[in-house]
C-alpha cells in the first residue's frame, strides 16, 4: 500500500499522538510501548496510528469551525467582505473583477460555502503554481489534526487522573501552540490562492499549445 505524503504528515502524525496517549495511560489495554519493538510492531503501530489519524482528522473538521468562528469563517472567505485584513483594497478591486470575469460571480459569493473557491483552485492547478499552496494547506491539515490529538490527550488525562493536571495543563499548551500554527498556515494559504489567482493571465492573453503544455 503506497501513502501519499499527506496520509504520512496530516493523519499518521496527529494518529501516533493520540495512541502514544491512550497507550501510557491504559499499557495493560494499549502495549504499544515495550523496551524492543519488531518490524511487525511497528507496522501494528503505523496501521494503528493511521486509523486514530482519520478520526482525529474528523474532529479536526469540528475544531476548525469553533477555531474560525470568531473571525467570521474561514480565511478564504474573508475577501467578501468590504474590508479584508487578507488582501490590500487594491487586490481586493482586481479580484472583484476577475471573479466576474471569469466565474461570473462577484467576491461576495466566497462568504456562500466553497464552491467559487473549488473553482479558483481548479484554474490555478491548470495555470499557475499550486506548489506552495499545497505546502501551505498540508502544514495547515498537519497542524489541525495535532492540535486536536493534543486537546483529546489533555482531556484523556483529566479525566483518567485529575492529580496529574499539569501534565493535563502542558497537553492543553500544545495544543494552543499547535492551534496558533493551523491559524497561521491557514491565513497564508488563503492569502497564497488568492495572489496567484490574481497573477494568472486572462484566457485572450494565453499562448498557444506550447504554453498551456508548459502550464501543465
Amino acid at each position: 500500500m503506497k501513502f501519499d505524503a499527506y496520509e504520512y504528515i496530516g493523519v499518521i502524525v496527529p494518529g501516533s499522538i493520540l495512541i502514544a496517549t491512550i497507550s501510557l495511560l491504559y499499557p495493560d489495554m494499549t502495549p504499544v510501548f515495550k523496551e524492543s519493538l519488531s518490524l511487525g510492531d511497528l507496522g501494528f503501530i503505523l496501521v494503528l496510528s493511521f486509523v486514530a489519524g482519520h478520526l482525529v482528522q474528523a474532529g479536526g473538521n469540528l475544531y476548525e469551525g469553533l477555531v474560525w468562528a470568531p473571525t467570521g469563517g474561514m480565511p478564504t472567505g474573508w475577501p467578501a467582505k468590504e474590508k479584508s485584513r487578507l488582501l490590500s483594497d487594491n487586490q481586493l478591486t482586481r479580484l472583484e473583477q476577475k471573479m466576474e470575469t471569469d466565474l461570473g460571480t462577484s467576491r461576495s459569493a466566497l462568504s456562500n460555502g466553497r464552491g467559487p473557491m473549488r473553482e479558483i483552485y481548479v484554474r490555478i492547478r491548470q495555470d499557475g503554481n499550486i506548489n506552495r499552496i499545497e505546502k501551505f494547506n498540508r502544514n495547515y491539515g498537519l497542524m489541525r489534526g495535532i492540535a486536536v490529538a493534543f486537546l483529546i490527550s489533555a482531556i484523556l488525562v483529566a479525566i483518567t487522573d485529575i492529580s496529574q493536571w499539569r501534565i493535563a495543563l502542558l497537553l492543553a499548551a500544545a495544543c494552543a501552540i499547535a492551534t496558533y500554527r493551523m491559524v497561521r498556515f491557514g491565513t497564508h494559504y488563503a492569502r497564497e490562492v488568492f495572489a496567484e489567482y490574481l497573477s494568472l493571465r486572462k484566457e485572450d492573453d494565453k499562448g498557444g499549445p506550447t504554453d498551456q503544455s508548459a502550464a501543465t
